[in-house]
């Protein structure tokens, strides 16, 4: 997971792997580590809310709830450029999926490594 802030703007990037870990486990946790030797922690999930996410704490420990349907229904649309947004209070959040991880995962079938294997 991929953290970028910019001003009141948090967005969050996922690769292909990490979605299928909160797709299959409903939960994804990410620890960043701080030049003073602390750690920042986010973890993301979904949970069976309706409705728009949500989010707790405070930048150093932040909890990220995403409706399970609305979510996984904007997942399974990828490759997308746009992410999943919704507001936290004062601060904007976006999710996207690595448009880049998607198309790259995409090409790499079944078939694709079978026929790269020498047979």
């Amino acid at each position: 997971m991929k953290l970028q802030l910019d001003g009141d703007r948090m967005r969050l990037r996922l690769s292909e792997a990490e979605l299928t870990q909160l797709s299959r486990e409903g939960a994804l946790r990410q620890r960043w580590r701080c030049p003073d030797g602390d750690s920042a922690h986010c973890r993301l999930s979904l949970h069976d809310d309706a409705g728009e996410g949500h989010c707790e704490g405070n930048l150093m420990d932040m909890r990220i709830m995403l409706p399970r349907e609305a979510f996984l229904a904007f997942a399974a649309e990828r490759p997308r450029r746009d992410g999943f947004a919704f507001d936290c209070g004062q601060l904007k959040v976006l999710v996207e999926v690595d448009v880049r991880d998607s198309h790259r995962v995409r090409r790499v079938t079944p078939s694709t490594v079978r026929q790269s294997e020498p047979g």
